[in-house]
This record gives structure tokens, C-alpha cells and sequence, in this order.
């Protein structure tokens, strides 16, 4: 098959993107963390196991990435890297800016991780669990034959929720990262922002592929997959077009770690004999209480965010001007993200936990 100059671009750019920074990046953490699991002494406490396991996992991720985009930087030289995308700032120093939480916007950034949380996860949590009642009772099978996880059958709640706390925080800071920080973010200083966003989004979303995988699943059905995959690549795309546009990694940390120390705080309750019922009924409602609050309050500002990200997506829908781009070369590269979100994923087995 011959490619016309559009699309040969288009694919030297995301193939460019994949194997100089995705692919070492995931090998140097898959490297670093076999380390982790060889030197991690399984003798520990299992509880103190899993939280020091999942900060060092935390802290290897947070190093890495900015490592891999360093370490390129001067390998291919200034013709490359000054500017990808024609950004004034390095790429090195760029990945860390995200975490940056000034006095100037510490109060949006916390309140846009508030609406994340009670109009994103708690939301499509709930409707998870309401049309998936067996996906409770998966996630704690699931969850609790991993040793790092033991801390789930601690019965005193205090310790439990300390662990839990440190725990999260950590896992989210670790995804947040790799798919919103370094696939999203860094995505779009090689190609344009929304193939970038969705790119991320198609990573998280195949993430519910990981179902198969599991010895598990084999008792629970397969069609889990389907509505598991829309909510991870709804999640995704959500957050990734709130990372692309403030550049602001903080809200997505934030509402990723509170959703799920709500989320495994349930399932430590329904491991306990709570009953499935009472979660949705006395947890969720009152939590999508404070969602529908929030979006009275907010209205104004959550409709200007939506409109734009709508106009963003139906951009990408269009034949892109600047690349001369027909209507084949367009149907091509909606395609091809897909095909580089699911490569992502293959590679990002190394780094599965």
C-alpha cells in the first residue's frame, strides 16, 4: 500500500511519538519495577508491603517519564527537541510545570478537581454499579488476591483508611502521569492536541481489556467489557481535555484519589458484610446530591467547558486545512489514533500491575 504525504506525515509523527518516548519510557519503568519486586523483601507486614510498593511505583513512574524526555532531548539533538510544537519552554521542565499549584490558581485548580469528581467519576461509578452489580463483586475478588492489596482485609477501618489514603493518592499520581501527563500531554507536542486527548483516551478505555486477563472473569460475564471500556474512555477523554486545556495535572490527581478511596472504601464495606443495596442508597445518592449542586452552582462554567470541548472534537471531525488533509486522510488518522491508543496498551502491559 502506497500512503500520499499526509498520511506518510501523520504516521512518521505518532510512530515517532511511540517508540523514541512511550516505548522507553515503559521499558525503563518495567525495568526499574522488576527491580522493585526483587528487592521488596515479601517478608514485610502485607499491608506495610502494599503502601510502601505502591510509592515506590508512584515515585519510579514520577522520575522516569521526565528521564526518558531528558535523555532523548540530548540524544537527538536541539533540531528536535527546541521545539517540537514550537514551545518556548524544554519538554523536561514542561512535564513538571504540570504539577505546579501557584497561589494564583491553587482555588481553581481545586475546585475544577471537585467537579471532576462529583460530575465524572462519582456519577459513572454509580451507574457502574447500578447496571453492573456483579462489577462490586468482581473489583473485590479482583482486588484482594494481589498481595499489594492486602491491605483490604484489615478489619480495624482506622489503619485501613490510613493505608487506603497513601495508598491512592499514590496509584493516582502514577496514572494520572502516564495518561494524562506524559500520553496526553506530551502527545500533543508531536501531533495535534484532540488526536493527543483521544489517543490518551482509547489507552485508559482498552485498560478494560485487562478483564480477559484476570482468571476470575471466567465467572462473570464477558460482556462487562463493553460498558466497562465507555466508562474508562469517557473518564479519559474528560480528563484529558481538562489537562490539555489548563495544563493542570493537580485536578485529575485529585479526583482520581478521592474516587477511588470512595470506591475501595466500598468494596472493604462490601467485603465486610455490607449490603449492595445500602451502598448505592446511603453512599451514592447523597454523593450525587452534592453533583447535582455543584452543577446548579457551577452551571455557567461547566457549559463553557462542555461547548468547548465540543467544538474541539467536532474540529477533529473535519479535514484538517493545515495538513491539506481529504476526506480518506482523515478517515485514516481516526483510525490510526486508535491503532496507537491500542499499541500503547500492548506496551503498557510491561507496567501493569
Amino acid at each position: 500500500m502506497i500512503f500520499n504525504q499526509v498520511k506518510r506525515k501523520l504516521i512518521k509523527e505518532r510512530f515517532r511519538f511511540f517508540f523514541y518516548e512511550i516505548s522507553l519510557s515503559f521499558l525503563l519503568i518495567f525495568f526499574i519495577s522488576s527491580l522493585e519486586w526483587m528487592i521488596l523483601p515479601i517478608e514485610l507486614n502485607p499491608e506495610v508491603f502494599g503502601m510502601i510498593f505502591y510509592m515506590i511505583r508512584g515515585l519510579i513512574v514520577f522520575l522516569a517519564i521526565p528521564t526518558t524526555i531528558f535523555v532523548m532531548k540530548k540524544l537527538r539533538g536541539p533540531l528536535h527537541n527546541d521545539l517540537i510544537a514550537g514551545s518556548k519552554v524544554s519538554p523536561f521542565k514542561s512535564h513538571f510545570m504540570m504539577y505546579q499549584v501557584s497561589k494564583s490558581n491553587y482555588k481553581y485548580q481545586i475546585l475544577y478537581g471537585i467537579l471532576l469528581l462529583f460530575l465524572v467519576f462519582i456519577p459513572m461509578n454509580f451507574f457502574l454499579y447500578l447496571l453492573i452489580p456483579e462489577m462490586l463483586l468482581y473489583h473485590s475478588f479482583s482486588l484482594g488476591l494481589d498481595l499489594q492489596n492486602s491491605y483490604l482485609l484489615i478489619n480495624n477501618f482506622i489503619i485501613f483508611f490510613v493505608l487506603l489514603v497513601i495508598i491512592q493518592v499514590s496509584i493516582a499520581i502514577t496514572e494520572e502521569t502516564i495518561y494524562r501527563g506524559f500520553v496526553n500531554k506530551r502527545g500533543s507536542e508531536y501531533f495535534n492536541r484532540i488526536s493527543a486527548v483521544l489517543i490518551s483516551a482509547y489507552f485508559y478505555g482498552f485498560i478494560s481489556l485487562l478483564y480477559y486477563l484476570d482468571p476470575i472473569s471466567i465467572n462473570f460475564d464477558s460482556w462487562f467489557v463493553g460498558i466497562w471500556f465507555f466508562a474508562l474512555f469517557f473518564i479519559g477523554l474528560i480528563l484529558s481535555l481538562t489537562t490539555i486545556r489548563k495544563k493542570w495535572l493537580f485536578p485529575s490527581i485529585f479526583a482520581h484519589s478521592i474516587s477511588n478511596i470512595i470506591m475501595v472504601s466500598i468494596i472493604w464495606y462490601f467485603l465486610n458484610g455490607g449490603v449492595y443495596l445500602e451502598i448505592l442508597i446511603f453512599i451514592y445518592l447523597p454523593l450525587l446530591g452534592g453533583s447535582l449542586i455543584l452543577l446548579i452552582w457551577q452551571y455557567r462554567r461547566i457549559r463553557e467547558s462542555i461547548l468547548i470541548g465540543i467544538n474541539m472534537l467536532k474540529n477533529y471531525l473535519k479535514n484538517d486545512e493545515k495538513e491539506d488533509e481529504r476526506n480518506n486522510d482523515k478517515y485514516f488518522r481516526i483510525f490510526f489514533d486508535i491503532v496507537i491508543g491500542f499499541l500503547i496498551f500492548l506496551i503498557g502491559l510491561l507496567i501493569t500491575v
